[in-house]
């Protein structure tokens, strides 16, 4: 029991924001912070796991990432394509023949990320592999990223009740190591318009009471666009109904995510053409 007195000269590092997202996001109200947990929900095939690998990969700070729903190979491509700008499939084949070294070199600068690639964790491997993570480094991760909710096993048979309680086993694990955790998760592909980002009831297994930001995820491969709407976020602006969203553009072959405010010095003009909203922009800035 504290005053809360107590609790400004005692606090650690709880609540304090972890690096930006992204700029646009970070104008819009969202932050990552240490001791919660962000999640990013999305139907299957936009950009959940892009948008957690290239988040760690740019700011290479201590994280612990659990990829159950991706394996080892596809995850080596793809970070060493976002390292390099290099094709996935050009990183595929030199991993396979005489550009191994080369792009072995290039993945050896993440030394603060480590890896879990167990398809099927459960919250006694989370726990493990976290208090490993602490005695290799001496403290716990900053970040830790479930990649996804729906591979983590829980006790409960019930499919939503379990996963309700790998939720709120989460949500302890982020106040007691004081890591921002981001857990990726899934949405019902019947309560969204195609190309827009799902609302908030539309997360699966009824388990959006406790993370404090939840982002939802929308992307149009012709016009290179995620959107990504906050439909929760106890620290500023949000939209359950995902009616507003924030515009990122993606580099799928080469595994890059530029922000909006980047796009005029960093991305040539496109040759597909752009949705309205963003050939707009486009027009506006060239």
């Amino acid at each position: 029991m504290k005053s809360l007195a107590q609790t400004i000269m005692l606090s650690g590092e709880s609540g304090r924001p972890l690096p930006d997202l992204t700029p646009s996001l970070t104008q819009a109200g969202v932050r990552l912070r240490r001791g919660q947990v962000t999640m990013i929900a999305a139907a299957p095939g936009n950009m959940k796991t892009l948008l957690a690998l290239w988040y760690v990969a740019q700011h290479n700070i201590p994280t612990l990432f659990f990829s159950a729903d991706t394996d080892a190979s596809t995850i080596v491509n793809r970070v060493a394509a976002m390292l390099t700008g290099d094709a996935v499939d050009i990183v595929e084949a030199g991993i396979s023949g005489s550009g191994a070294d080369y792009y072995t070199e290039q993945v050896t600068g993440l030394q603060n990320i480590r890896w879990c690639f167990d398809p099927s964790p459960t919250l006694d491997d989370i726990d493990l592999e976290t208090m490993a993570f602490t005695e290799m480094w001496g403290c716990p991760p900053e970040i830790i990223v479930i990649d996804s909710l729906y591979n983590v096993v829980a006790e409960h048979l019930d499919e939503y009740a379990g996963m309700r309680e790998i939720s709120r086993a989460l949500h302890h694990v982020a106040r007691s190591t004081e890591a921002g955790i981001i857990l990726l998760h899934h949405v019902s592909e019947n309560t969204s318009n195609a190309g827009e980002c799902p609302p908030r009831k539309a997360i699966l297994g009824k388990v959006s009471q406790l993370p404090e930001v939840i982002l939802t995820l929308a992307y149009d491969e012709m016009a290179r666009e995620l959107k990504v709407a906050t439909v929760k976020n106890r620290s500023g602006p949000a939209d359950a109904q995902a009616r507003s969203h924030v515009s990122l553009f993606v580099d799928a072959p080469r595994m890059q995510i530029q922000d909006a405010m980047d796009y005029q010095s960093s991305i040539p003009a496109p040759a597909v053409q752009l949705a309205p909203a963003l050939q707009q922009f486009w027009d506006s800035v060239v």
